[in-house]
């Protein structure tokens, strides 16, 4: 793969904005009882929560992988479409007197690469500013969600987790001590391309090559792979690198005790799980606002119940949702389902905490 190499015309900048709160807004209900309780009620900016929210807006990832750009705006719309969801009766119970100790929003990573060329370093300093906010959510106790951006995003959430996991279990000098991670990514793509820079498509051969560099084994799993989406060569190197593969058509046409089983497998060989979804793998019908839009892809229904069985094992430290592209949005339509996902997750992990 060629990647343009064009000079850029402004100079880049990382920032790392804080929360904007005025993103958390939604309706009003006086006439209700308190139950009436929506997220953008409990959101505040993150100080040690339960759960903290982390933006990685960035697109060039996405621009050096020659997809169509759009998805560094996406976070604070994420944010948005989360905000209004209501908060279930089940949390309000559990963390009743408690419910500001639940979400906080720790800000977005920025990369302002306002070109159409290639930004020399732009990426990797984003993705290590991310890491860093990534590890200091892990380290506090909390589960770091991070929003993108690209899927680029996923080298930086592995990144912020091994961190913290390393700072954290590596008091001997031992290269072994950090817990066995274990990736589980719902993907129409592999994303273990081969490339002399980083990009949105090899963010897992990164890893594998990180975890090899460091003696540690490569788990990852990769859920929704589409067989027009992948080359042959990329499904070479990821049977060389020991990928579980579950394919679009799988997901369709296989029973569910099975695939279940499958991931469940896959869950107990590790110690701990990093979850990322790559909202490509869902139909363009129902995510038109994508970086790669799918002709196929699996169904929403299948990807909650997943996501809901793999949150059960209590093993999941760090997720992210990654590729929403509100540029090609309709109705808000991607975001709502992102933010559905989101709360899914934040839901399956407070009510098992």
């Amino acid at each position: 793969m060629t990647i343009a190499r064009t000079a850029a015309t402004t100079t880049t900048t990382i920032s790392h904005t804080s929360a904007d709160m005025t993103q958390w807004v939604g309706r009003a209900e006086p006439f209700e009882t308190v139950r009436a309780r929506y997220w953008y009620q409990l959101a505040q900016p993150y100080e040690k929560q339960h759960i903290g929210l982390i933006g990685f807006a960035c697109d060039q990832g996405v621009r050096r992988n020659q997809g169509r750009v759009g998805a560094r705006a996406a976070p604070p719309l994420i944010r948005r479409a989360f905000a209004t969801l209501p908060v279930i009766a089940d949390l309000q119970q559990r963390f009743d007197g408690q419910l500001s100790t639940l979400l906080g929003d720790a800000g977005d990573i920025r990369c302002d690469d306002d070109n159409d060329g290639f930004a020399e370093s732009t990426l990797e300093q984003a993705q290590v500013k991310y890491a860093d906010a990534v590890s200091t959510i892990v380290k506090q106790g909390g589960l770091p969600v991070g929003l993108g951006g690209g899927h680029a995003i996923a080298y930086g959430s592995f990144l912020g987790l091994w961190k913290a996991l390393e700072n954290t279990n590596d008091t001997t000098g031992s290269t072994n001590t950090v817990p066995t991670i274990g990736i589980i990514n719902f993907d129409a793509h592999l994303d273990i391309r081969q490339s002399d820079v980083a990009t949105s498509g090899t963010p897992f051969r990164q890893i594998a090559e990180h975890l090899d560099a460091h003696g540690q084994p490569f788990h990852y799993c990769c859920i929704g792979v589409s067989r027009f989406s992948n080359t042959a060569a990329l499904f070479d190197r990821a049977e060389q690198l020991g990928v579980q593969v579950i394919s679009d058509e799988d997901c369709h046409y296989q029973p569910w005790d099975t695939l279940a089983e499958r991931v469940k497998s896959f869950v107990d060989q590790v110690d701990i799980i990093y979850l990322t979804i790559d909202m490509d793998c869902l139909p363009s019908s129902v995510v038109p606002g994508v970086s790669a839009p799918a002709a196929f892809g699996i169904e929403l229904g299948f990807v909650e119940r997943m996501v809901k069985t793999i949150m059960a094992s209590g093993k999941v430290k760090m997720a992210d949702i990654a590729e929403i592209n509100p540029t090609f949005d309709i109705d808000s339509r991607s975001c709502k389902v992102a933010a559905h996902l989101l709360a899914t997750i934040v839901e399956q992990h407070l009510l098992s905490a």
